[in-house]
């Protein structure tokens, strides 16, 4: 019999909160942190600061393997120690660009992909036993806000680093900082994990997991699963295009200089943090989070295909308003679509569920964004690549639609 000395006292949502939002802040730092670097490290490393958009993608794709990979394993080890592990992978990762040589950059951005990948899983496996269903999607959507938070901190402390220290050792402290909030999480992983442990005691020391193929087919056989899976996809590639493409469009098709179009970048950014707990909000006050993301996609529809009407002549102000809107719903879904999957998965599942749907989104942070690239060269204008993306927020809207229309989940 345990004794019960030795049970830790039980969490509270006051505490697993703040513990979710540091793995997904700093593991997302590192992901965003070879995007401000590159322009001090290319030439050391002997490639253009462009070739950043590979590592990028890189780093979604490896995500998308690791995210139901590692994250199915939050049954076996806790969700705590996933998103240490996390932490620590990703933390090397970025450590690892030091060497400067243009191999080991890609096996970093790899390698930090696969850190990224289980801090959404096990943040949403670490929340749902401890969050009051009334505000379910407002605490998914703060969680999900570390995110954007990882890359106001990767902007704000990487080029300071690199003033201080040098590229180099910048980004090996950085990386240090990644394990040195793993440390500090291991201080309440017994009050998190516990239960895990003491499964595994009752069970001779296993606990029954999900493969990564076996999280894909119950994602993809389960009715509800499958249409946010597929909207996921659909909008985290209009998601990411918006980011990569914005400043481009708005120096090349607006005629703006670098400064302005990085406002107009910046804007949008700030609109979608702000967003993501607006609509986490109002989604709990409706009791109704797949409407709130139909609405959030009919507007990036609507965003989208005005922005195949802009040119020089369009005012700085409007412009603005534009990204803002733009920005606030291609950005602010994600809180209220990972809050939906995870009252879509079965008992036991979300980790499993969390990790093989969030396959499909960075699926879409890799597929849709070079595909945009592709249309814009071939067709020589804006035109026909924003119509496509507006085409592909409206496919998401439809999925979800279908899926409302229904109110079952199978």
């Amino acid at each position: 019999m345990t004794d019960p000395r030795q049970i830790p006292s039980p969490p509270t949502l006051a505490l697993a909160l703040p513990v979710a939002l540091l793995g997904q802040t700093f593991t997302a730092a590192m992901m965003f942190a070879p995007s401000v670097l590159a322009p001090a490290a290319s030439v050391d490393i002997g490639v253009p600061a462009s070739a950043v958009g590979l590592m990028t993608a890189l780093i979604y794709l490896a995500a998308a393997f690791a995210a139901p990979q590692i994250g199915a394993r939050v049954p076996q080890v806790g969700a705590v120690r996933v998103t240490q592990i996390g932490l620590v992978i990703s933390g090397c990762g970025l450590a690892l660009c030091a060497v400067a040589h243009p191999w080991v950059v890609l096996l970093a951005a790899i390698v930090i992909g696969i850190g990224y990948g289980p801090s959404t899983p096990s943040g949403s496996a670490l929340l749902v036993e401890y969050t009051p269903p009334r505000m379910f999607n407002f605490v998914m959507s703060i969680r999900q806000t570390g995110v954007t938070m990882g890359g106001a901190l990767a902007g704000f402390a990487v080029p300071w680093l690199i003033l201080v220290a040098g590229w180099r050792a910048g980004v090996v402290i950085a990386g240090a900082a990644c394990l040195l909030v793993a440390l500090i999480l291991q201080t309440v992983r017994a009050r998190f994990d516990y239960r895990v442990h003491a499964e595994r005691a009752a069970t001779g020391g296993t606990v029954a997991r999900a493969s990564w193929i076996d999280s894909l087919r119950m994602v993809l056989a389960h009715r509800a699963l499958r249409r946010l899976s597929l909207t996921a996809f659909l909008y985290g590639g209009v998601q990411l295009t918006y980011s990569s493409f914005m400043v481009v469009f708005m120096v090349e098709q607006a005629g703006m200089n670098m400064v302005r179009a990085g406002v107009v970048l910046s804007s949008g950014m700030l609109a979608g943090m702000i967003g993501r707990l607006a609509w986490g909000a109002l989604a709990d006050a409706l009791g109704d989070s797949r409407k709130v993301l139909i609405g959030l996609g009919t507007v990036t529809t609507a965003c989208a295909a005005l922005c195949t009407q802009i040119t020089a002549q369009w005012p700085y102000a409007s412009i603005l308003v534009l990204a803002v809107v733009f920005g606030a719903c291609t950005f602010g879904w994600n809180g209220v679509y990972i809050a939906e999957l995870a009252r879509a998965a079965p008992p036991g599942k979300v980790a499993h569920a969390t990790g093989a749907s969030l396959s499909f989104a960075y699926g879409g942070a890799v597929v849709v964004p070079p595909l945009f690239a592709l249309v814009q060269m071939l067709s020589g204008s804006y035109l026909v690549p924003f119509i496509m993306a507006a085409l592909f927020a409206a496919a998401g809207v439809l999925s979800l639609m279908r899926l409302h229309k229904s109110k079952t989940i199978k």
